[in-house]
């Protein structure tokens, strides 16, 4: 099995724990999902989801592995699509399209993170969807190029 079949697969079983999770909630037994469930449901997560780096990783920067969308994101945007009805293999899929790390400078991540920048770490920009946009519109937003891992 290669790493795209083993993230499309870790996106099934994640797909049936947050439907798991609907269900728990609708029946009234508290139900909550940690953030951190995709980096521990592969591991070491970069070794099947990392896509490449940013030019200041290249000249030398210590790499920081950074979700392209934010797994709180891929999360509740799965969540969301379940409880309207989305089959359950449709939003597999999506997770796995959106379930990626590029290494990028700490400086890079804090202009995407924090108020003095984007303010994007838990989301996506504005009006961005988790069905049709491209995954890579933070970093697009914070005009970060994504080079290829060696």
């Amino acid at each position: 099995m290669n790493a795209q079949e083993s993230v499309y697969q870790a996106s099934v079983v994640l797909v049936q724990h947050f439907s798991s999770c609907i269900k728990r909630k609708k029946a009234g037994i508290p139900s909550g999902v940690h953030s951190r469930i995709l980096s521990h449901i592969l591991h070491p997560e970069a070794e099947f989801v990392a896509v490449g780096r940013s030019q200041a990783v290249v000249n030398g920067a210590t790499p920081y592995p950074e979700h392209i969308v934010p797994c709180s994101t891929i999360i509740w945007e799965s969540i969301r699509l379940l409880e309207k009805g989305k089959p359950e293999e449709e939003v597999a899929k999506l997770i796995a399209k959106h379930w990626k790390i590029v290494f990028i400078s700490k400086n890079e991540a804090k202009f995407i993170d924090t108020k003095k920048g984007l303010n994007l770490q838990r989301s996506m920009p504005k009006d961005w969807d988790f069905e049709t946009d491209d995954s890579f519109a933070r970093l697009d937003l914070a005009e970060i190029k994504v080079l290829p891992l060696d």
